[in-house]
């Protein structure tokens, strides 16, 4: 591959962003995307270098990774997209407005500026990330879902460093709350840009529904109820009906597959807490988890090998 002559500070950085495409990739794609960096940088300073160095590697771990717009995980992204950024909204919202009262009494207890972000900022981005998901804009989605994700994971890890040695308990607990945060903005993060849906009657209409059924799946989750009022057979069905939806996927059925992942997100870390906690640990756990894990896997396998045959069938010769 011939790398253009533009000094040898961007020739090195450059060719550390094509290491990160497959192989294969850069033997048929190398020397033009060479090319039309040179092109692009031809005229610009060390901005836009490395603007165009960064854009390289973040396609680069994209292809790597399987997730552009040609791959069907990269589709299934784009489609949850909506369904993702509006089940983060009332799952933020319901929470926030059933424990209203004990934080306006905390507040009254200590008014600091602290505790008013604390309280507050939450509901604010997510209101914020709920109409920019409307409008279409999905920078300020991805940017507003990654602060919520943000703040979810420094919960955590408040929580796992504040108590003496590790309480699995209290780690699962407030994982319960923040881990839907985090796996939603990297999953809004990975989805690719140019198949995000436009604003419009649809999107809008997914994305409002999607807020209803977050909403709904927190309160029914009841996780700040330390009581954990909900039998274990629910949170099964919570865990495993979401993750066989996810399954249609495998045969190209984007729809049913982009429901499931929106809704294991919400339910995943709940559940999984929930059925440890409710099986009295991990020894008492694993004889009923192997076998139900045996048999997700071999349902995975048939639907994927039946899903195969499928696609060939109906369209001849199309890789």
């Amino acid at each position: 591959m011939t790398m253009p002559v533009i000094g040898p500070a961007p020739s090195a950085v450059l060719r550390a962003a094509l290491q990160l495409y497959p192989a294969q990739y850069r033997r048929e794609r190398g020397e033009e995307l060479a090319e039309v960096f040179a092109d692009t940088t031809a005229a610009g300073g060390r901005a836009a270098v490395a603007r165009e160095v960064l854009g390289l590697a973040v396609y680069g771990l994209r292809v790597r990774l399987g997730l552009t717009g040609a791959s069907a995980a990269g589709r299934l992204l784009a489609l949850v997209a909506p369904m993702i950024a509006g089940a983060v909204v009332g799952a933020t919202m319901v929470p926030w407005l059933a424990t209203l009262e004990r934080t306006t009494r905390w507040l009254a207890w200590d008014d600091s500026f602290g505790n008013h972000v604390r309280a507050f900022g939450p509901p604010a981005a997510a209101l914020l990330l709920g109409v920019a998901a409307l409008l279409g804009r999905w920078t300020a989605v991805r940017v507003t879902a990654l602060l919520l994700g943000a703040v979810g994971l420094y919960d955590l890890g408040d929580a796992a460093w504040r108590t003496s040695g590790l309480d699995v308990w209290w780690v699962g607990y407030v994982g319960m709350a923040t881990l839907p945060f985090v796996v939603a903005g990297l999953l809004l993060i990975a989805a690719p840009t140019d198949l995000l849906p436009r604003p419009g009657l649809r999107t809008g209409g997914l994305v409002l529904a999607s807020m209803a059924a977050g909403g709904l799946l927190e309160a029914v989750q009841n996780w700040d109820d330390t009581t954990f009022p909900l039998d274990l057979q629910w949170f099964v069905v919570m865990l495993i009906a979401p993750m066989l939806l996810t399954f249609a996927g495998l045969r190209g059925r984007m729809g049913p597959a982009a429901v499931g992942l929106a809704v294991l997100v919400l339910t995943g870390p709940g559940s999984l807490f929930n059925i440890w906690r409710e099986s009295g640990g991990i020894s008492h756990l694993l004889p009923v988890a192997v076998p139900v894990v045996a048999l997700l896997v071999l349902v995975a396998v048939a639907e994927h090998r039946f899903g195969r045959r499928q696609t060939f069938g109906m369209v001849p010769g199309r890789v």
